[in-house]
Protein backbone atom coordinates (compact mmCIF):
# COMPACT_ATOMS: atom_id res chain seq x y z
CA UNK A 1 0.00 0.00 0.00
CA UNK A 2 2.85 2.35 0.87
CA UNK A 3 4.53 1.67 -2.50
CA UNK A 4 1.24 2.33 -4.29
CA UNK A 5 0.86 5.65 -2.45
CA UNK A 6 4.40 6.68 -3.42
CA UNK A 7 3.72 5.72 -7.07
CA UNK A 8 0.52 7.78 -7.18
CA UNK A 9 2.24 10.72 -5.49
CA UNK A 10 5.12 10.66 -7.95
CA UNK A 11 2.69 10.44 -10.87
CA UNK A 12 0.78 13.49 -9.63
CA UNK A 13 4.02 15.42 -9.16
CA UNK A 14 5.24 14.55 -12.66
CA UNK A 15 1.96 15.58 -14.26
CA UNK A 16 1.60 18.79 -12.28
CA UNK A 17 5.19 19.83 -12.98
CA UNK A 18 4.94 19.26 -16.74
CA UNK A 19 4.11 22.54 -18.45
CA UNK A 20 1.50 22.00 -21.15
CA UNK A 21 2.78 22.95 -24.61
CA UNK A 22 6.42 23.17 -23.53
CA UNK A 23 8.44 24.24 -26.58
CA UNK A 24 11.63 22.31 -26.01
CA UNK A 25 11.51 18.53 -25.97
CA UNK A 26 15.16 18.44 -25.02
CA UNK A 27 17.17 21.69 -24.98
CA UNK A 28 20.36 19.62 -24.85
CA UNK A 29 19.36 17.25 -27.66
CA UNK A 30 22.10 16.23 -30.05
CA UNK A 31 21.10 17.70 -33.42
CA UNK A 32 22.78 17.66 -36.80
CA UNK A 33 22.77 21.46 -36.88
CA UNK A 34 23.34 24.14 -34.30
CA UNK A 35 19.85 25.41 -33.49
CA UNK A 36 19.62 28.54 -31.35
CA UNK A 37 16.64 30.41 -29.93
CA UNK A 38 16.48 34.19 -29.60
CA UNK A 39 16.07 35.53 -26.08
CA UNK A 40 12.62 36.96 -26.91
CA UNK A 41 11.39 33.42 -27.56
CA UNK A 42 9.92 34.20 -30.98
CA UNK A 43 12.48 33.10 -33.57
CA UNK A 44 15.29 30.58 -33.86
CA UNK A 45 18.22 30.03 -36.19
CA UNK A 46 19.57 26.89 -37.81
CA UNK A 47 23.24 27.03 -38.76
CA UNK A 48 24.32 25.19 -41.90
CA UNK A 49 27.84 24.80 -43.21
CA UNK A 50 28.79 27.16 -46.03
CA UNK A 51 28.55 24.36 -48.56
CA UNK A 52 25.25 23.01 -47.25
CA UNK A 53 23.67 26.46 -47.28
CA UNK A 54 24.95 27.11 -50.80
CA UNK A 55 23.38 23.87 -52.00
CA UNK A 56 20.15 24.64 -50.12
CA UNK A 57 19.84 27.98 -51.93
CA UNK A 58 21.42 27.24 -55.31
CA UNK A 59 19.61 23.91 -55.80
CA UNK A 60 16.38 25.06 -54.14
CA UNK A 61 16.56 22.10 -51.77
CA UNK A 62 13.45 23.31 -49.97
CA UNK A 63 11.56 21.64 -52.83
CA UNK A 64 13.54 18.41 -52.33
CA UNK A 65 11.38 16.27 -50.05
CA UNK A 66 14.32 14.26 -48.69
CA UNK A 67 16.32 17.38 -47.79
CA UNK A 68 13.26 19.18 -46.43
CA UNK A 69 12.06 16.36 -44.18
CA UNK A 70 15.60 15.68 -42.97
CA UNK A 71 15.78 19.26 -41.74
CA UNK A 72 12.43 19.19 -39.95
CA UNK A 73 13.23 15.86 -38.30
CA UNK A 74 16.39 17.46 -36.94
CA UNK A 75 14.34 20.38 -35.61
CA UNK A 76 11.85 18.07 -33.87
CA UNK A 77 14.71 16.56 -31.87
CA UNK A 78 14.75 19.84 -30.01
CA UNK A 79 11.28 21.35 -30.37
CA UNK A 80 7.93 19.93 -29.32
CA UNK A 81 5.31 18.83 -31.83
CA UNK A 82 2.96 21.73 -31.13
CA UNK A 83 3.28 23.83 -34.27
CA UNK A 84 0.73 24.17 -37.07
CA UNK A 85 3.29 25.71 -39.42
CA UNK A 86 7.06 25.85 -39.67
CA UNK A 87 8.53 28.87 -41.47
CA UNK A 88 12.04 28.67 -42.90
CA UNK A 89 13.42 32.18 -43.42
CA UNK A 90 16.56 32.57 -45.49
CA UNK A 91 19.19 34.90 -44.05
CA UNK A 92 19.22 37.00 -47.22
CA UNK A 93 18.57 40.74 -47.71
CA UNK A 94 16.32 39.84 -50.66
CA UNK A 95 15.44 36.90 -52.88
CA UNK A 96 18.56 35.08 -54.17
CA UNK A 97 19.03 35.42 -57.93
CA UNK A 98 18.59 31.73 -58.72
CA UNK A 99 15.28 31.34 -56.86
CA UNK A 100 12.04 32.15 -58.66
CA UNK A 101 9.81 32.71 -55.63
CA UNK A 102 9.58 35.06 -52.67
CA UNK A 103 7.75 32.44 -50.67
CA UNK A 104 6.49 28.91 -51.08
CA UNK A 105 4.18 26.74 -48.98
CA UNK A 106 4.19 22.94 -49.09
CA UNK A 107 1.29 21.06 -47.53
CA UNK A 108 2.02 18.43 -44.89
CA UNK A 109 -1.44 17.39 -43.67
CA UNK A 110 -5.08 18.36 -44.11
CA UNK A 111 -8.15 17.28 -42.14
CA UNK A 112 -10.54 19.97 -43.42
CA UNK A 113 -13.33 19.05 -45.82
CA UNK A 114 -15.07 21.42 -48.21
CA UNK A 115 -12.14 23.44 -49.56
CA UNK A 116 -11.54 21.42 -52.71
CA UNK A 117 -8.58 19.43 -51.45
CA UNK A 118 -8.53 15.89 -50.13
CA UNK A 119 -7.70 14.60 -46.67
CA UNK A 120 -4.05 13.61 -46.30
CA UNK A 121 -1.34 13.28 -43.67
CA UNK A 122 2.39 13.10 -44.41
CA UNK A 123 3.34 14.61 -41.06
CA UNK A 124 5.22 11.56 -39.77
CA UNK A 125 7.73 12.02 -42.60
CA UNK A 126 8.50 15.44 -41.12
CA UNK A 127 8.77 14.27 -37.51
CA UNK A 128 5.28 15.40 -36.46
CA UNK A 129 2.38 13.26 -35.29
CA UNK A 130 -0.40 14.95 -37.23
CA UNK A 131 -0.08 18.48 -35.83
CA UNK A 132 2.00 20.06 -38.61
CA UNK A 133 -0.17 21.44 -41.44
CA UNK A 134 2.41 22.94 -43.78
CA UNK A 135 5.93 24.23 -44.11
CA UNK A 136 6.84 27.53 -45.73
CA UNK A 137 10.04 29.07 -47.01
CA UNK A 138 10.48 32.84 -47.24
CA UNK A 139 13.51 33.85 -49.28
CA UNK A 140 14.32 37.12 -47.50
CA UNK A 141 15.04 37.89 -43.86
CA UNK A 142 12.19 40.41 -43.50
CA UNK A 143 9.58 38.87 -45.81
CA UNK A 144 7.30 38.18 -42.86
CA UNK A 145 6.53 41.90 -42.91
CA UNK A 146 6.35 42.85 -46.58
CA UNK A 147 5.03 39.55 -47.80
CA UNK A 148 4.32 37.04 -49.14
CA UNK A 149 3.65 35.47 -45.71
CA UNK A 150 -0.12 36.09 -45.84
CA UNK A 151 -0.29 34.89 -49.44
CA UNK A 152 1.48 31.63 -48.66
CA UNK A 153 -0.65 30.98 -45.58
CA UNK A 154 -3.76 31.42 -47.75
CA UNK A 155 -2.47 28.57 -49.91
CA UNK A 156 -3.01 26.21 -47.00
CA UNK A 157 -6.74 26.44 -47.80
CA UNK A 158 -6.99 27.83 -51.34
CA UNK A 159 -7.44 27.65 -54.24
CA UNK A 160 -8.11 23.97 -54.78
CA UNK A 161 -11.71 23.84 -55.99
CA UNK A 162 -12.57 26.80 -58.22
CA UNK A 163 -11.44 26.62 -61.85
CA UNK A 164 -9.94 30.06 -62.36
CA UNK A 165 -8.35 31.43 -65.52
CA UNK A 166 -5.67 33.95 -66.40
CA UNK A 167 -3.83 35.23 -69.47
CA UNK A 168 -0.30 35.89 -70.70
CA UNK A 169 -0.92 39.53 -71.63
CA UNK A 170 -3.00 42.05 -73.59
CA UNK A 171 -4.40 41.33 -77.03
CA UNK A 172 -7.34 40.19 -79.11
CA UNK A 173 -8.16 36.59 -80.00
CA UNK A 174 -6.18 35.42 -76.99
CA UNK A 175 -6.64 32.24 -74.99
CA UNK A 176 -6.76 31.99 -71.21
CA UNK A 177 -5.59 29.04 -69.14
CA UNK A 178 -6.34 27.34 -65.84
CA UNK A 179 -4.79 29.33 -63.02
CA UNK A 180 -5.38 27.31 -59.87
CA UNK A 181 -4.25 27.67 -57.12
CA UNK A 182 -4.66 31.44 -57.71
CA UNK A 183 -7.82 33.43 -58.38
CA UNK A 184 -7.03 34.98 -61.76
CA UNK A 185 -10.22 36.51 -63.19
CA UNK A 186 -12.24 35.77 -60.05
CA UNK A 187 -14.11 38.50 -58.22
CA UNK A 188 -14.26 38.99 -54.50
CA UNK A 189 -15.38 41.32 -51.74
CA UNK A 190 -11.99 42.94 -52.31
CA UNK A 191 -8.84 42.05 -54.21
CA UNK A 192 -7.60 38.80 -52.68
CA UNK A 193 -4.30 37.62 -51.31
CA UNK A 194 -4.24 35.02 -54.09
CA UNK A 195 -5.13 37.53 -56.79
CA UNK A 196 -8.53 38.37 -58.23
CA UNK A 197 -10.47 41.58 -58.76
CA UNK A 198 -12.78 43.66 -56.59
CA UNK A 199 -16.29 42.52 -57.55
CA UNK A 200 -17.68 45.93 -56.60
CA UNK A 201 -15.81 47.53 -59.51
CA UNK A 202 -17.23 45.24 -62.22
CA UNK A 203 -18.98 47.04 -65.10
CA UNK A 204 -20.86 45.16 -67.83
CA UNK A 205 -20.12 46.71 -71.22
CA UNK A 206 -22.37 44.35 -73.17
CA UNK A 207 -21.44 41.63 -75.62
CA UNK A 208 -19.49 39.64 -73.00
CA UNK A 209 -17.21 42.64 -72.42
CA UNK A 210 -16.38 43.85 -68.92
CA UNK A 211 -14.38 46.51 -67.11
CA UNK A 212 -12.87 46.23 -63.64
CA UNK A 213 -10.32 48.13 -61.60
CA UNK A 214 -6.78 46.85 -62.09
CA UNK A 215 -5.79 43.73 -60.18
CA UNK A 216 -3.25 40.95 -60.05
CA UNK A 217 -4.17 37.46 -61.11
CA UNK A 218 -1.48 35.93 -58.90
CA UNK A 219 -1.33 38.36 -55.97
CA UNK A 220 -2.27 41.93 -55.08
CA UNK A 221 0.67 43.44 -53.28
CA UNK A 222 2.03 41.14 -50.58
CA UNK A 223 0.87 42.01 -47.08
CA UNK A 224 -0.69 45.22 -48.42
CA UNK A 225 -4.17 43.68 -48.74
CA UNK A 226 -6.26 41.63 -46.29
CA UNK A 227 -7.89 38.28 -46.99
CA UNK A 228 -11.17 38.70 -48.86
CA UNK A 229 -14.42 37.01 -47.84
CA UNK A 230 -13.90 33.94 -50.01
CA UNK A 231 -10.44 33.38 -48.53
CA UNK A 232 -11.76 33.91 -44.99
CA UNK A 233 -14.50 31.35 -45.62
CA UNK A 234 -12.07 28.73 -46.89
CA UNK A 235 -9.85 29.42 -43.87
CA UNK A 236 -12.81 28.72 -41.58
CA UNK A 237 -13.09 32.28 -40.29
CA UNK A 238 -16.61 33.07 -41.57
CA UNK A 239 -19.71 31.17 -42.70
CA UNK A 240 -20.69 30.76 -46.38
CA UNK A 241 -23.62 33.13 -45.84
CA UNK A 242 -21.09 35.88 -45.12
CA UNK A 243 -19.47 35.53 -48.55
CA UNK A 244 -20.82 38.08 -51.02
CA UNK A 245 -21.76 36.84 -54.49
CA UNK A 246 -18.81 36.78 -56.86
CA UNK A 247 -18.08 35.99 -60.50
CA UNK A 248 -15.56 33.62 -62.04
CA UNK A 249 -14.63 34.40 -65.65
CA UNK A 250 -13.03 31.80 -67.91
CA UNK A 251 -12.25 31.55 -71.62
CA UNK A 252 -10.90 35.10 -71.79
CA UNK A 253 -10.65 36.19 -75.44
CA UNK A 254 -9.43 39.80 -75.24
CA UNK A 255 -7.71 42.04 -72.72
CA UNK A 256 -6.57 45.66 -72.66
CA UNK A 257 -5.53 48.28 -70.12
CA UNK A 258 -6.79 51.85 -69.88
CA UNK A 259 -5.02 53.67 -67.05
CA UNK A 260 -6.13 51.81 -63.89
CA UNK A 261 -8.92 49.90 -65.65
CA UNK A 262 -8.83 46.42 -67.17
CA UNK A 263 -11.17 45.73 -70.10
CA UNK A 264 -11.69 42.12 -71.07
CA UNK A 265 -14.03 39.78 -72.92
CA UNK A 266 -14.94 36.34 -71.63
CA UNK A 267 -17.11 33.60 -73.06
CA UNK A 268 -17.87 32.06 -69.66
CA UNK A 269 -19.15 33.74 -66.52
CA UNK A 270 -20.25 31.83 -63.42
CA UNK A 271 -21.77 33.70 -60.49
CA UNK A 272 -21.36 32.03 -57.11
CA UNK A 273 -23.37 32.53 -53.95
CA UNK A 274 -23.21 30.67 -50.65
CA UNK A 275 -25.37 27.80 -51.95
CA UNK A 276 -23.43 27.25 -55.17
CA UNK A 277 -20.16 27.50 -53.26
CA UNK A 278 -21.18 24.65 -50.97
CA UNK A 279 -22.57 22.67 -53.92
CA UNK A 280 -19.23 22.99 -55.68
CA UNK A 281 -16.91 22.33 -52.73
CA UNK A 282 -19.14 20.56 -50.23
CA UNK A 283 -19.85 21.84 -46.74
CA UNK A 284 -16.79 22.99 -44.86
CA UNK A 285 -16.05 20.63 -41.98
CA UNK A 286 -15.31 21.94 -39.43
CA UNK A 287 -17.49 24.99 -40.06
CA UNK A 288 -16.71 28.51 -38.91
CA UNK A 289 -18.19 27.86 -35.46
CA UNK A 290 -15.83 24.97 -34.74
CA UNK A 291 -12.80 25.68 -36.91
CA UNK A 292 -9.34 26.44 -35.60
CA UNK A 293 -8.62 30.16 -35.59
CA UNK A 294 -5.42 30.41 -33.57
CA UNK A 295 -2.27 28.90 -35.04
CA UNK A 296 1.21 28.29 -33.69
CA UNK A 297 4.22 28.96 -35.90
CA UNK A 298 7.86 28.02 -35.47
CA UNK A 299 10.03 30.50 -37.38
CA UNK A 300 13.59 29.43 -38.09
CA UNK A 301 16.21 31.46 -39.91
CA UNK A 302 18.34 29.28 -42.18
CA UNK A 303 21.85 30.69 -42.24
CA UNK A 304 25.49 29.81 -42.95
CA UNK A 305 26.88 32.10 -40.26
CA UNK A 306 25.71 32.96 -36.74
CA UNK A 307 23.18 35.77 -36.82
CA UNK A 308 24.46 39.19 -35.88
CA UNK A 309 22.64 41.17 -33.22
CA UNK A 310 21.16 43.35 -35.97
CA UNK A 311 19.89 40.32 -37.92
CA UNK A 312 18.34 38.85 -34.77
CA UNK A 313 16.64 42.16 -33.99
CA UNK A 314 15.29 42.58 -37.51
CA UNK A 315 13.80 39.12 -37.89
CA UNK A 316 12.45 39.17 -34.33
CA UNK A 317 10.75 42.50 -35.02
CA UNK A 318 9.02 41.07 -38.09
CA UNK A 319 7.80 38.06 -36.07
CA UNK A 320 6.50 40.35 -33.33
CA UNK A 321 4.70 42.50 -35.92
CA UNK A 322 3.20 39.60 -37.89
CA UNK A 323 1.81 37.94 -34.76
CA UNK A 324 0.52 41.14 -33.13
CA UNK A 325 -3.11 40.78 -32.04
CA UNK A 326 -4.13 44.30 -32.91
CA UNK A 327 -3.84 47.17 -35.37
CA UNK A 328 -0.18 47.93 -36.05
CA UNK A 329 -0.87 51.45 -37.36
CA UNK A 330 0.76 50.88 -40.76
CA UNK A 331 -0.58 50.31 -44.27
CA UNK A 332 0.48 46.66 -44.10
CA UNK A 333 -1.64 43.88 -42.60
CA UNK A 334 -0.47 41.49 -39.92
CA UNK A 335 -2.35 38.19 -39.64
CA UNK A 336 -4.85 39.47 -37.06
CA UNK A 337 -5.64 42.53 -39.18
CA UNK A 338 -5.87 40.49 -42.40
CA UNK A 339 -8.53 38.27 -40.81
CA UNK A 340 -10.50 41.24 -39.42
CA UNK A 341 -9.52 40.16 -35.93
CA UNK A 342 -11.09 36.72 -36.36
CA UNK A 343 -7.81 34.80 -36.46
CA UNK A 344 -4.50 35.00 -34.66
CA UNK A 345 -1.10 33.40 -34.63
CA UNK A 346 1.54 32.82 -32.00
CA UNK A 347 5.14 32.79 -33.19
CA UNK A 348 7.20 31.21 -30.47
CA UNK A 349 10.12 28.90 -29.86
Amino acid sequence: MKNLFIYILLTVILISCSKDGESLVDPDALTDHEIMAHSNNRVSSLLMTKNEYKNWVDNDEFTNSEKRTSLTNDIYKKYADKYDFIFFILNEPSIPENLSYYGKLIGVSNNVEGTGQGIYDYSTQYGSSGKLKAIMQLTGLEYLRGGPALHELAHNWANFGIDSHYIDGPGNNISSFNYKPHWGFTGGSSRGQLGGFDQNTLIENGGNSYTVNSFGGFANGGNGVPFNELELYLMGMISPSQVSDFDVFTDITSFSVNENKFIFSANNRVTHNSSSLESLLGKRIPNSNDSQKNFKILSIVITDSPLTEDEWDRVDATAEWFSKKGDDGSSLYNFWEATNGLGSIDIEN
